[in-house]
């Protein structure tokens, strides 16, 4: 009878203990939910979440131990594309936000932006950006969420995807030293007209060493248009930076980038700088791209902070800091382009496969 009192007594004992280990592990986790403008498996989104978690668990915060992640997919550069849709998408994000009651939300690019982070402006939830086009200016036209980029002194923060346009025309003068011109192919959906002003931004800032002109398209016909009527005919472009990203055809069927990138590889007679590494892993040509995991992890370690007890609005926003220098060695030989082994011994990644092909 005694040993069974001691036995029971340590069984519960026991249980007590795991109890109180399991609310204390309970009280010490917390909820971030991350918002992507894309749908899953974006070639834009998913790198840029796997930095974010990177990020997240450098700073201490390791989804499944003492951190509980939720993700939404507003799937709004192919589905739903319009204006109406784009904005019912957020509320539905909004709402899924308010259901998780997360200690900090992160978004992914524009839309998510426009929709989720700025209406969470002045708001008891912490919000942390990721690649941004549009300019944070502009943005805190429409709701105030930052007194300047140092320091926003609000509950918003981020990294804004800077484009390193002209370090990638730099290197890819380097592998074509008669390279005359570049031409760069915006749309014109919200992130396509926020690129744009990037690109205009960058150009101002620095002169290019060769000129680079910048086109804006309507459509996938005018698009291919533009590449069969100019681009291949004109000596004076020596290469392509397509940005064209999410655009409508005829029909109004919507093709996003690699929709655009397989009719390109397959059309296109000119290389086209890589807007991000992983889209020279597609089968463009590359040059300095985005490192949009590198960007992600960059605000993973900003919400680290916040977690970490630090207000968002003391963190100064930041421009996207690395650049990758990428090449595509199956496309340049399609192209008949010969780079040289000291710049591509330079290389952060080099692919000798297109995988849209």
């Amino acid at each position: 009878m005694l040993q069974r009192l001691v036995l029971h007594k340590f069984i519960s004992a026991t249980f007590l203990l795991l109890f109180i280990t399991c609310t204390t592990l309970g009280d010490d986790s917390r909820k971030v939910v991350i918002v992507h403008s894309y749908e899953e498996n974006h070639v834009c989104g998913t790198p840029q979440h796997e930095g974010i978690i990177q990020g997240l668990e450098e700073g201490g915060w390791k989804e499944g131990e003492n951190l509980k992640v939720t993700t939404f997919y507003m799937d709004t550069k192919k589905t739903y594309t319009s204006a109406e849709q784009i904005a019912e998408r957020g509320r539905l994000a909004l709402s899924a936000v308010k259901d998780a009651k997360p200690d900090l939300v992160i978004t992914i690019d524009d839309n998510a932006a426009k929709t989720v982070m700025l209406p969470l402006a002045g708001s008891d939830t912490p919000v942390v950006f990721s690649g941004m086009n549009g300019q944070p200016e502009n943005y805190n036209k429409i709701t105030h969420f930052m007194d300047s980029r140092k320091k926003p002194n609000s509950n918003v923060t981020g990294v804004y995807e800077k484009l390193h346009l002209n370090t990638s025309i730099k290197v890819v003068k380097a592998v074509m030293p008669d390279m005359k011109k570049v031409l760069a192919i915006t749309d014109t959906s919200p992130t396509g007209n926020a690129i744009t002003i990037q690109l205009e931004q960058e150009l101002a800032q620095e002169k290019p060493i060769v000129p680079c002109e910048i086109v804006k398209v309507s459509s996938f016909e005018e698009f291919k248009e533009l590449i069969q009527t100019k681009v291949n005919t004109d000596p004076e472009i020596g290469a392509i930076y397509s940005m064209v990203l999410s655009v409508k055809d005829a029909e109004g069927k919507t093709h996003t980038a690699p929709d655009v990138f397989r009719w390109q590889i397959a059309n296109c007679k000119k290389p086209s700088m890589a807007l991000n590494y992983f889209f020279a892993k597609l089968g463009l040509f590359g040059g300095a791209a985005v490192d949009f995991k590198a960007m992600g992890k960059q605000a993973g370690a900003m919400g680290a902070k916040v977690l970490n007890g630090k207000k968002a609005g003391n963190i100064p926003i930041e421009d996207a800091r690395k650049y990758a220098i990428v090449f595509n060695t199956e496309r340049a030989k399609d192209l008949g382009i010969q780079i040289p082994f000291e710049i591509l011994g330079a290389a952060d990644f080099v692919y000798d496969k297109i995988e849209l092909k």
